[in-house]
């Protein structure tokens, strides 16, 4: 198995992060300065967490309306865990990295009780029980 290198060569100016070349390993698919791998069973959110944490990567993170739109982007999705759930007892939504999930991204139309997750579901997130099966998107930083 070779690694594929899905570099996109631009001046080191050219892009907003000056991100330059980037690297993902082979199956990952590069977008920005991350790597995105997406399963192709369904599990669990906390399976799908520890799937994640063994490929040394975390569950997917939105940090702004691009890349959701770019997540959106990726064939085939139609139910898929977001790395967000209700941390317990704030009742408040948290991604993995314990950052505080930003409500002007996006709703989160359903209950945010503890059993909560966050999941894609066609075309819009949703509230979803953690215990219900959904394929799921590791991420990680990109290879300078």
């Amino acid at each position: 198995m070779s690694s594929r290198s899905p570099c996109e060569a631009r001046p080191q100016n050219s892009s907003p992060e000056g991100c330059g070349c980037k690297l993902c390993p082979a199956d990952w698919l590069p977008h920005r300065n991350k790597c995105y791998w997406v399963s192709k069973e369904s599990k669990t959110w906390s399976e799908s967490r520890e799937d994640c944490s063994a490929k040394s990567s975390q569950m997917l993170v939105i940090q702004d309306k691009e890349e959701m739109a770019y997540v959106l982007s990726i064939p085939q999705l139609n139910l898929v865990w977001l790395g967000l759930s209700v941390t317990s007892p704030e009742r408040k939504w948290t991604w993995v990295d314990g950052s505080a999930f930003d409500e002007t991204l996006f709703q989160l139309p359903g209950t945010a009780d503890r059993e909560s997750c966050g999941m894609i579901k066609g075309n819009r997130a949703i509230s979803e029980t953690c215990m219900s099966i959904a394929k799921w998107i590791c991420e990680k930083v990109a290879l300078k």
